[in-house]
């Protein structure tokens, strides 16, 4: 619980299919995670607003290619531009660091 007595809840849209719901759900698990970490007021600052998606987004990309190499698939066919738009991110260098982190695994 929060320190307020609010009941930590996600409700997530019933329109998303169930790849957008597992974004929203690990962007806003990677807010919980890490914004404990950022310094200032989300909602005004604006280098607290960019620190803050920035590792939701980090932590939905790093689950994400968890998730892509669990299920069997192997460095050598990973295609990152194709990857991330399969999870819906512009975030390409992101997602070509995490693809690249398991280059090593192998």
């Amino acid at each position: 619980m929060e320190k307020n007595s609010k009941p930590d809840v996600m409700i997530i849209n019933s329109s998303y299919d169930d790849e957008q719901a597992k974004n929203v759900i690990l962007h806003e698990l990677g807010h919980m995670i890490y914004d404990k970490d950022v310094q200032g007021d989300y909602q005004t600052n604006d280098c607290a607003h960019t620190y803050s998606e920035h590792g939701a987004n980090s932590f939905l990309i790093h689950e994400r290619v968890k998730q892509y190499f669990a299920l069997g698939n192997d460095f050598q066919t990973a295609n990152w531009l194709d990857f991330a738009k399969s999870i819906g991110t512009q975030d390409y260098f992101q997602v070509q660091e995490e693809l690249n982190k398991y280059k090593f695994k192998e």
